[in-house]
């Protein structure tokens, strides 16, 4: 069986939590069509019930081997695991990050200047 995560959207709060231990509460889903082919369209979502506010969702393909059957209980648990892999990686490289800009270190900073700005 092969994975492939094709879309992937993130909706956060602004603010990590202050605290070093972040348990997360996790409802979540997984929507899948065209389950009799051997090539599978799936959406999973993920939210979390309590303390973090968050939304996740990954839009994907499951293909299977040949002869490979489509048990749903299964692939539903491993495309969790990965998901919740991805939202952890995301949630990392999201924290919260302060740059300020000034003019006098980028004076021809304007929206169709914002190249420089943005890789520095």
């Amino acid at each position: 069986m092969e994975i492939y995560m094709q879309k992937i959207g993130l909706i956060r709060d602004d603010i990590n939590p202050r605290n070093s231990d972040l348990n997360l509460d996790i409802d979540w889903y997984v929507e899948y069509s065209n389950a009799d082919q051997d090539r599978i369209n799936f959406n999973i979502v993920l939210k979390s019930c309590e303390n973090f506010n968050l939304n996740f969702k990954v839009e994907g393909i499951l293909k299977l081997d040949l002869f490979e059957e489509f048990i749903q209980d299964e692939c539903s648990q491993v495309i969790f695991y990965h998901a919740c892999n991805v939202l952890m990686d995301m949630i990392s490289i999201t924290r919260e990050s302060i740059h300020i800009i000034s003019k006098k270190e980028y004076p021809d900073l304007g929206s169709e200047n914002h190249y420089n700005a943005l890789y520095n």
